[in-house]
């Protein structure tokens, strides 16, 4: 096996690990945010930390997009 190969196995490798890292985070906020479509659902008053997860879900669709890319990549 050449040493390019070998550089290039590592270098998928390197991405499939952070794709897995990337894939639990995105579980991670999927479920909160099942929980705040459940608050929202049952009209409950929501919280600061709520309203703060609302305001960054431009960001959580960008991560999702990244991950996307990265596993296409792949």
């Amino acid at each position: 096996m050449s040493t390019e190969q070998k550089s290039l196995e590592a270098a998928q490798q390197l991405k499939l690990i952070e794709v897995q890292n990337q894939q639990a985070k995105l579980k991670e906020l999927q479920a909160d945010l099942e929980k705040l479509n459940a608050k929202i659902n049952q009209h409950e008053k929501l919280s600061p930390e709520d309203t703060k997860f609302i305001s960054n879900l431009g960001w959580l669709s960008a991560l999702s997009v990244s991950v996307a890319t990265m596993v296409a990549s792949l």
